[in-house]
């Protein structure tokens, strides 16, 4: 078991329970609140990067 696992995720703002990722999301088991989780787009190769 992972002693730090608790502390990385969000504390639940309705209840204050600790809340866990589920599809794409972070969900509180104890009242249901959801916080989603926003797109993550790939950041390129670098060719948009000029030479300084």
């Amino acid at each position: 078991m992972d002693l730090f696992e608790h502390a990385a995720q969000p504390i639940c703002p309705e209840c204050g329970v600790t809340m866990h990722p589920e599809d794409g999301r972070d969900e509180c088991r104890e009242c249901g609140y959801r916080i989603e989780w926003p797109e993550a787009q790939h950041p390129g190769y670098g060719d948009d990067i000029a030479d300084v």
